[in-house]
């Protein structure tokens, strides 16, 4: 017990812990009271032991000691909403019996260790400064009893790893507001007991998976899916029909993404987002499909109603669009492309891009046709610094863009794909992520598609591999090489001193793999993009998504979900103010708590009674049928996949090898007289991206 109390005692630090527990009973060497008399302590009445410690909003300045890696008996450990600073000690989370870990609401960095525990099953560390990613075997220790994994709030990087798909317990997942990338694991979608998803506020790329609407053992009559936040990311493709198989979601978000397509009519219904509209006037005109997202050529600063046209100089390909629309200028679009690739000053040897009085054509590293339309782009090795705006997509005549060997970092745009590329280098960069699924699929581009080969590495090379020019080509010695450097992260790398795979056993996997992803595209490889003349207006509203309460732990040997325990506005977790904030149109989002869905949901959207509040009397999923299963599913998919690859190359034969994709037809706003005004009638509808195909496959 004398080891114990020393561990303990560690937590006193300095000038500022000697206060601190000055104030609190216990807490000192010579204290009088036995150390289970201590606040926020609790032990095991049968050999005085430590199980609990719970020091929650005591404005606490330290550090977690590691040397309470000490206490093998402790089960709970509570210090969220304090001023903890500092990393996560692996002796911690190395702690054989951990249950419950919640460390919420602090100044905690570094990356989040693995966890030891079998028996662990709430882990809440968001809104904290953690970095690095989770590591990829992260669901394998805790597949029977983590029931919450909340990181929302964090600096967090890489991708989501597939394997929280083994948690067949885990009824929230929230990693909103990081930075993580890649594709959403389509292996989500067999979590029986999943009901709140939140994976806003990152830079997720890909489709949103159809197997999310999975029917699961969890309920009698499907899914538990009640929540489902993907807003503010880069996901493409479509909203899948199938997201209306989830009867009981209460709340869908997926504006300010790259979408395309239309809302599915199924989807949208009086309840769906209804609290978010709840200050609405009941008489309001309101489309119902626009409480998910604004249609294309459409635009709000929320990204749903109310939603405000484009005008006829600027257009909008996505649902959802948050912010302005996008000016279709030229001029205005190479401008913007400087401004965001000259953070470092300008760019190396000069340019004249920077002066008004340069015709557009006579830009550095610039080509026009005849008719003064920008056809090529070539800027490699210049010292570009910066991101790839998403406007430079929008050149309706570009087919040449040559960015390579610049200090260019972030992510490759999907928006590229709008734009009738025929090269594209971005080779010898700092980008990272992934190719953009979309990307991958736009023909012509580096000689993707030709024969039907769709590949992302005619792109670029992947991180962790590396080409003589960075990317797939069509000479013997053109493909992407395993390279085992450390600093193999960035996409199109053309050089590597240590070829092999490199050790990534301690990050994650990726969610999908290479030949995963070459399944994706290959799949739907039949998505036709075009995109045509539209009209804009500039919306002016402010965005604050607010997070409901995720629940919370309380009880030391028993877990109760209560959102009051720590914060009695209901409002716990959120990087916000207590209040909640509310924008223009008096709308807020807040994640939800078992009582407040089971209260204000209809039945007949909800259960008839809230879920059981202990999470452990949910039940333990046993030797289910793995809806997992890589070898058996990976047989059954790669058969659809190959049923609809057939029917698309015949389609495409069809139409003949020599078919070019389509491109825009709108005018140069410029060269158009500012009174005239854009009919509808001017629309091709083969080239509305409201027609843009995703093909639905149950796991990609």
């Amino acid at each position: 017990m004398k080891q114990e109390t020393q561990a303990l005692l560690a937590l006193v630090q300095g000038i500022e812990g000697k206060d601190w527990a000055s104030r609190r009973r216990g807490w000192s060497s010579r204290a009088e009271e036995p150390v289970c008399m201590w606040d926020g302590i609790i032990c095991d009445p049968s050999d005085d032991s430590i199980t609990s410690i719970r020091i929650q909003s005591a404005d606490l300045y330290a550090t977690i000691p590691a040397e309470w890696g000490q206490l093998k008996s402790l089960r709970t450990l509570v210090m969220r909403e304090n001023l903890l600073y500092g990393t996560i000690p692996p002796e911690v989370t190395a702690l054989p019996n951990l249950q419950t870990f919640d460390v919420a609401e602090n100044d905690l960095s570094g990356p989040l260790p693995p966890f030891a525990s079998v028996s662990l099953g709430v882990m809440d560390a968001s809104r904290n400064k953690l970095s690095g990613s989770l590591p990829s075997t992260i669901g394998e220790n805790h597949a029977l009893t983590l029931t919450l994994f909340d990181v929302m709030d964090n600096n967090l990087t890489g991708t989501i790893p597939s394997s929280f798909s083994k948690m067949k317990n885990l009824g929230t997942l929230s990693l909103g507001s990081n930075k993580f990338w890649g594709l959403i694991p389509p292996s989500l979608g067999s979590l029986p007991m999943l009901q709140y998803l939140y994976l806003d506020n990152n830079n997720l790329v890909g489709p949103i998976p159809p197997s999310l609407s999975r029917f699961g053992s969890g309920g009698i009559d499907g899914s538990l899916l009640s929540e489902v936040w993907f807003q503010e990311n880069m996901l493409s493709g479509t909203i899948p029909a199938a997201m209306a198989d989830l009867n009981k979601l209460v709340n869908f978000y997926a504006d300010g993404n790259k979408l395309t397509g239309k809302v599915p009519t199924d989807l949208c219904s009086e309840t769906l987002n209804a609290d978010f509209f709840s200050d609405i006037p009941a008489d309001a005109q309101r489309e119902l499909c626009d409480s998910v997202a604004c249609p294309v050529n459409e635009v709000a600063f929320e990204g749903v109603y109310p939603c405000l046209p484009c005008d006829s100089l600027h257009y909008n390909p996505y649902l959802g669009r948050t912010g302005e629309c996008i000016a279709l200028n030229q001029r205005l679009i190479v401008e913007k492309f400087y401004e965001a690739t000259s953070k470092s000053g300008p760019w190396g040897g000069g340019t004249n891009w920077n002066n008004d009085e340069t015709p557009l054509c006579d830009f550095d590293g610039v080509t026009c046709d005849g008719n003064n339309n920008v056809i090529e782009i070539k800027l490699n090795g210049r010292g570009l610094s910066g991101t790839i705006p998403e406007e430079l997509g929008f050149l309706e005549y570009l087919e040449i863009l040559d960015l390579s060997d610049n200090d260019l970092t972030g992510f490759l745009p999907s928006d590229l794909r709008w734009a009738p590329l025929r090269h594209l280098d971005v080779s010898g960069t700092k980008l990272k992520g992934i190719v953009p699924p979309m990307l991958c699929l736009k023909q012509g581009v580096n000689g993707n598609g030709m024969s039907g080969d769709y590949n992302c590495e005619r792109i670029s090379c992947p991180a962790g591999t590396f080409g003589p020019s960075g990317k797939r080509g069509s000479a013997p010695g053109e493909r992407c090489i395993p390279c085992a450097d450390e600093d193999a992260i960035y996409l199109g790398m053309k050089q590597c001193s240590r070829v092999g795979v490199r050790d990534q056993s301690s990050e994650s996997d990726g969610g999908l793999g290479i030949s995963g992803l070459t399944g994706t595209l290959v799949a739907i490889s039949g998505v036709m993009i075009a995109a045509a003349l539209f009209v804009v207006l500039r919306a002016h509203r402010r965005k604050y998504a607010i997070r409901r309460a995720l629940p919370q732990g309380e009880g030391d040997d028993e877990i109760v979900f209560e959102s009051s325990v720590y914060n009695q506005t209901g409002v716990s977790s959120l990087p916000y103010a207590d209040e909640p904030r509310r924008s223009s149109s008096g709308t807020s989002r807040r994640k939800g708590t078992w009582k407040d869905l089971a209260n204000r949901v209809p039945p007949s959207s909800y259960r008839d009674e809230p879920p059981n509040a202990e999470p452990f009397s949910i039940g333990h999923v046993g030797d289910l049928d793995d809806e997992n299963n890589d070898d058996e599913e990976r047989y059954e998919d790669e058969e659809m996949i190959s049923s609809a690859l057939e029917k698309e190359v015949r389609r495409q034969q069809n139409h003949g090898p020599s078919e070019k994709a389509p491109v825009w037809k709108y005018p140069d706003p410029l060269e158009e007289d500012d009174a005239r005004s854009v009919s509808s009638s001017a629309w091709d509808v083969e080239k509305d991206s409201k027609k843009e195909v995703w093909l639905d496959v149950p796991k990609i």
